[in-house]
Parts: C-alpha cells; structure tokens; sequence
C-alpha cells in the first residue's frame, strides 16, 4: 500500500511567524509535512451501515493513499488560505457464521468499504490585534486572526457484503454505491505567538455547518503546534491535527500527529 501525505501549508501556515506587519508586499507559505491521521466514526449508504474505526497504529493496513495540498498568501493583516485534502480508506472485516446443516462446513460474513474523500477549503482571514508578550520593546508578540470560509466536502464510497451460507448454496454478495457532496461555511480562528527567538506557537479551528441548506448538522477542526526556527526560510513543525464532521449519512473524525518543514518566501 501507498501513503503520501504531503501537505503544503495550511495546519502549518505561518508557523513560528511574529504577526505580520502592514508592509505592501505578499508573503507565501509552503509546509511539506506528514500527517498520521487515524480515522473513525460510519458511514451509510443504501441503507447498509459500516463502521470505521483505524487506529493511528493501524494506519498502513488501512490507508491506501492520501494526498493534501494547501498554500497561504498573506498581504499585511490579511491571509487567504485555500486546502486541498484527498484520503482513500479501504478497511474491510470478517467473522465466521455457525453451519447451517447438520455436517456443514461454518460460513463467514465479510464486509468491504472502499471510500474516496475529497475536501477542499478556503479560509480568508484578517490579524485583529497584535500584541507584545513583555512590554512593547520586547520583539516576542502575539497576533489573532479571525474570519469566515468554506469547506467543499465530497465523499465516494463502496460497501461490499459477501456471505458464505456453510451450504453448498452461495455465496450471497451484494455491492451497495452512493456518492454525496455538499459545502459548509465556517467560521475561523488562529493565535499566533512568537515565544523566542527561535520557538513559535500556532492554534487554529473552525466551526460551522447548521444544516444551513445541504451542509453538515455540524463540522469543527482544532490544530496546534510548536515551531522550530531554523534558518531565514525554514522552520521544524511539529502539532496535532483533528478534523470532524456529522452530515446525515457520515459521521467521521480524522485526527493524528504533524510533522513537517515549513518554507517562507
């Protein structure tokens, strides 16, 4: 199996930063970093209910692919944001049944769930203060960024149900598809403090959904990490990373450890 988590930029974005001065010019974000997310929570279609539950431990045996991309461009107090995540999850399970005759053999029942999952964000926000940490020399500072954005959800999944009877009759099988997207709007927050010269601290979330015509009951994500300066451009990130949401059919949460490299220019 393959896993590719490269993400550029957004959980890291701006890490270890001082809060952006109001100078004219763009500054950009590039964060190459891996994600070890586990993955939990069901999903549903035709009827057919199949639960997910990867532990971070389990995630090479269930995790075929996963690619996310993001980049972040800042301009004084503002940073636009966009987020391209693309996860596919294959687990799949089986138990034995009990014979059906007298002499049989026993059955099994298994259950396969293929799921592609395509999210894409976009999150403008806006530094509203900034702050020294001790006293207006002091070149350590805290910023808060709020703002709105929207997160674009996309899911694909495949339950596939096979029964082996313990007869000579069988096996019974049956395959069930359902596609479903929607778009969540949400409201965002980062802090952003520089701690000293060389060490930073970045907490990000969103929340939104409301069942605001065909988004999510409800949608949330939480990041944090340490940053690490290492250079002019480059820092050592490494945080946490959860992101949940609960719409009708789906209800996932994929949450795990970040560690990556972040590149200013």
């Amino acid at each position: 199996m393959l896993i590719l988590l490269l993400v550029l930029a957004s959980p890291f974005a701006a890490a270890g930063e001082p809060p952006a001065d109001t100078g004219p010019g763009w500054e950009f974000t590039l964060a190459p970093y891996l994600w070890g997310a586990g993955l939990e929570g069901s999903v549903e279609g035709d009827g057919v209910s199949s639960d997910i539950d990867v532990d971070f431990s389990d995630i090479l045996d269930e995790l075929d692919v996963g690619v996310l991309g993001s980049f972040e461009a800042r301009r004084g107090k503002l940073a636009i944001t966009s987020n391209l995540v693309y996860l596919k999850l294959s687990p799949e399970g089986e138990r034995p049944t009990s014979p059906r005759l007298p002499g049989a053999s026993p059955g099994s029942f298994g259950v396969r769930v293929t799921a592609d999952l395509l999210i894409f964000e976009l999150r403008p926000t806006w530094e509203v203060f900034s702050l020294p940490l001790f006293g207006e020399a002091d070149p350590r500072r805290i910023a808060l960024d709020l703002g709105a954005g929207a997160r674009v959800m996309w899911l694909d999944e495949h339950v596939h149900v096979k029964l082996e009877p313990g007869v000579p009759l069988g096996p019974f099988s049956r395959r069930f598809d359902e596609t479903i997207d929607w778009v969540d709007f949400v409201g965002a927050a980062r802090v952003r403090a520089r701690l000293t010269e060389k060490l930073g601290l970045v907490v990000a979330g969103d929340y939104g959904g409301f069942d605001i015509g065909s988004s999510s009951h409800r949608t949330w994500s939480l990041q944090g990490f340490l940053s690490y300066r290492l250079g002019e451009h480059w820092d050592l990130a490494a945080g946490w990373r959860t992101l949940e949401f609960e719409r009708k059919a789906v209800d996932l949460e994929m949450a795990g450890p970040l560690l990556g490299a972040v590149y200013r220019f």
